[in-house]
């Protein structure tokens, strides 16, 4: 549509990026005081003085004429074009997509997609939960199998984040077999799997948890970077759990080795700071490594780092110092990450507060702490995650040996 004033500032774009003046681009079809008129959108177009202007600039009759965005668009423009967010993308997209006048599928795709991974890289885990499963959904209604398998993946991915293993089980089921079904990339096949991996041991499940973990590793050589790395993280991880302390370790180191901080310096981060978590939940415990590790995620998270990866920074901090019997560090850490604690995936959250029952009973309040760990055993329980309900068992019953034995 050729209206102004819209018109007249596409006219006015198109001389300047040609070097013409007014009296110029009017030359004897026009004045120069109408052409002004023109682009101050004070005067409507005919056709005859259209025809004039295309000729002079040599465009097409259309160069004239604005797509109008959608609201959804607008957001996803500002989102996609901006170098860094400035806190502005999150509620904007937020807003638009829940929208009810978006029926543009394809937009709307692409606008959840980028809006449950803003919400996760900072932090909103409940946020991104919400946008991915309206993304699946809606990718299940669309019926492409690629999508299909990276937004279950996904979805998966962030209802085990939150602590909802049952479901999340469900959905890296689909996404495996949507993936073997379904000639996906290799990379995606990968990426479901290695979800499943990781839903099967937080459930309990450690024999399937062996097979999936075993296939990947068999195939692990013939990946590079962050998936191969993500790949002998997640392997680590079950051996860990297994009880085969020397062959996790082995399989970090192998990890970390073949890993530049330079070219995915935030998966470099979360790997150092999950190698000196699971350093920390050796027998006994590998103090000296995980030590070295903070000090080689630290300036990273200075550098690349988010206040999310902050918080996760002081979680091992408040672990470490445990493992120091440095008790006033760990209250002090709990204190400054306890207002921060929806942050923090659902297995941090429910370790750190152990921890900090750990400390209440260690000081003398006995009675306070013991109840609330076993709210926090009944709350892993209700979730499904039978590796940390075993975990939080484990910690009480050591705990209340050691008050025992002093």
């Amino acid at each position: 549509m050729l209206e102004q004033p819209t018109f007249g500032r596409r006219l006015r774009e198109l001389r300047l990026a040609r070097g013409l003046s007014q009296a110029e681009l009017a030359a004897e079809g026009l004045s120069t005081a109408y052409l002004s008129r023109l682009e101050s959108g004070a005067r409507p177009p005919t056709q005859k003085v259209l025809e004039h202007l295309t000729a002079r600039l040599g465009v097409p009759a259309d160069a004239f004429e604005t797509v109008e965005l959608s609201a959804l668009g607008q957001a996803l423009a500002h989102v996609t074009s901006s170098d860094a967010d400035d806190g502005s993308a999150l509620p904007l997209l937020d807003a638009a997509v829940r929208s009810p006048d978006t029926d543009n599928v394809d937009l709307r795709w692409v606008s959840l997609w980028k809006l449950t991974h803003l919400h996760a890289s900072q932090g909103r885990l409940a946020g991104a939960l919400d946008t991915a499963r309206d993304l699946a959904a809606l990718s299940d209604q669309i019926g492409v199998p690629l999508l299909r398998e990276r937004v279950h993946s996904h979805l998966a991915w962030c209802l085990r984040e939150t602590g909802d293993i049952a479901e999340a089980l469900v959905s890296a089921q689909v996404a495996v077999a949507i993936a073997e079904e379904h000639a996906v990339p290799r990379r995606d096949t990968v990426k479901a799997r290695l979800v499943l991996v990781s839903v099967l041991a937080e459930s309990g499940r450690m024999a399937e948890a062996r097979v999936y973990s075993d296939q990947l590793l068999a195939t692990a050589e013939e990946l590079t970077g962050a998936p191969y790395a993500e790949v002998l993280w997640a392997v680590a991880n079950v051996r860990l759990r297994e009880g085969d302390e020397t062959g996790a370790a082995e399989l970090l180191d192998r990890a970390l080795g073949r890993l530049e901080s330079r070219d995915a310096p935030l998966l470099s981060l979360r790997l150092r700071l999950a190698a000196a978590s699971l350093s920390l939940q050796m027998n006994p415990p590998r103090v000296g490594t995980a030590e070295r590790l903070l000090h080689e995620a630290e300036p990273i998270v200075r550098i690349v780092g988010t206040a999310t990866n902050e918080i996760e920074l002081d979680v091992v901090r408040a672990h470490l110092a445990f493992q120091r019997r440095d008790i006033d560090t760990v209250t002090a850490l709990y204190e400054r990450i306890e207002p921060s604690m929806g942050a923090l995936t659902f297995r941090d959250r429910i370790r750190m507060e152990l921890l900090h029952n750990q400390v209440l009973v260690m000081r003398g309040h006995q009675e306070t702490g013991v109840r609330a760990i076993e709210k926090l055993a009944a709350e892993a329980q209700e979730r499904g995650n039978l590796h940390l309900v075993s975990e939080v068992w484990r910690v009480l019953a050591t705990t209340l040996s050691g008050i025992d034995a002093h």
